[in-house]
């Protein structure tokens, strides 16, 4: 009996000792920071040195208290691979260091940028700040001998093969130098999907320069449509030029010369921010002139570990029809606002509504708008279906008189 006594009170004791021990949490300063492109030249595969942020974090004490008792810490990251384009099904470990025990007497804040086996120190944040001396080790490492198509991608690209990239920060904590005696207080996990944007289709207005017959637009205020892959931080851009087939001998010597989307030529482009689709502006633009020739394109800029990348679309070319000219025979024109709602909705969904079989088949636009109560110009219809484009307005209801 008095055996069993003493096995619970010492039991109890090592319970209590863990629940008053001192537990490190790592809040987020900024915490994981995503990027379209990871270039592996920014990794050291050697020492894990990287002069890119990853991650970083604040390694902070749970109640604050840094006097009551000593508050010793260890730190472990890890970056493991999943590339089924590489034949890895498997996780397997890109990197991974720990550091030895540390001696905590204020919050410390730490990032991938200042962890390397190169580390032999580094400085909390208290004021003045204590340096704290560091000792960090290099567990496991990939082997890019093992991996010929790794290294082939690295080799010829400079980047991380496509793929799903675990990063992993641990923290252990306690009271005591022991390493055997720190327990894990906090653990953070974030997996980011790296791929290559770079696919960058135009849909319309438009097409090829010499199908300019086929792409002739009667809106004056047309939603440019684009399609590429969604990536983290990504922004388009957009320019928009006149065609002169007397100054131009092409559609990339027109698009390098003076634009009218930009207006202002040292801009060079207009941004269109993350959406796939841009309306021409109603102002702070050059109208669109009927008759004339424009072409236009797109520059999609994405975030990496070494700056920016930036690559271009095709370009479409495409010509505003002039409602003044008679039309040649079998040339149906149609009216601006049907051309801008075509745009909006998409070939078939308007033509569900519009074409042969639709209930406003034959119907035509011309007359008084009214929106609200309030008679408007057409302008202004063009405007509000920018905002339906833009998401930034909807529909309540609709009636056609």
């Amino acid at each position: 009996m008095r055996k069993k006594l003493i096995r619970y009170t010492g039991s109890l004791l090592f319970l209590v000792s863990l629940l008053h021990a001192q537990s490190v949490k790592l809040v987020p300063d900024p915490g994981f920071v995503p990027y379209a492109t990871y270039y592996i030249s920014s990794i050291d595969l050697a020492t894990g040195a990287s002069d890119v942020q990853f991650f970083g974090f604040r390694m902070a004490e749970e109640s604050g208290d840094y006097t009551s008792k000593e508050v010793w810490a260890s730190l472990e990251f890890e970056v493991s691979l999943l590339s089924r384009s590489l034949g890895i099904t498997e996780p397997t470990t890109v990197i991974k260091m720990q550091t030895a025990p540390f001696k905590m007497e204020a919050d410390v804040r730490i990032s991938n940028t200042s962890l390397s086996v190169q580390t032999t120190s580094l400085f909390d944040m208290a004021v003045p700040p204590n340096e704290i001396s560091l000792s960090l080790r290099l567990f496991e490492s990939i082997d890019i001998g093992q991996f010929e198509d790794l290294l082939s991608a690295v080799v010829t690209t400079g980047k991380l093969a496509d793929g799903n990239y675990t990063f992993r920060v641990l923290v252990r904590s306690g009271t005591s130098s022991d390493e055997g005696s720190l327990i894990v207080s906090d653990e953070v996990i974030e997996t980011i999907v790296v791929t290559t944007p770079t696919s960058l289709n135009l849909l319309g207005p438009g097409g090829a320069l010499a199908d300019t017959s086929q792409n002739v637009i009667f809106s004056s205020y047309p939603i440019f449509q684009w399609e590429t892959e969604p990536c983290p931080g990504c922004e388009s851009f957009i320019r928009v030029a006149k065609f002169d087939s007397e100054s131009h001998s092409s559609p990339e010597e027109a698009i390098q010369d003076v634009t009218i989307l930009p207006m202002d030529q040292t801009k060079g482009w207009e941004p269109a921010g993350l959406a796939t689709n841009f309306q021409y502006p109603l102002s702070d633009a050059i109208d669109l002139e009927p008759g004339e020739m424009y072409v236009w394109q797109v520059q999609k800029k994405l975030p990496t570990t070494e700056g920016t990348d930036a690559f271009t679309s095709p370009i479409f070319a495409f010509k505003l029809a002039d409602l003044t000219e008679t039309p040649t025979t079998g040339f149906d024109v149609m009216h601006p606002v049907l051309q801008q709602l075509m745009e909006l909705m998409g070939e078939g969904q308007f033509n569900a509504y519009f074409g042969p079989d639709g209930d406003l088949n034959g119907f035509d636009p011309a007359g008084t708008y009214v929106i609200n109560g309030m008679e408007v110009s057409v302008d202004e219809i063009f405007k509000v279906l920018r905002q339906f484009s833009e998401g930034s307005s909807s529909i309540i209801s609709i009636s056609v008189q």
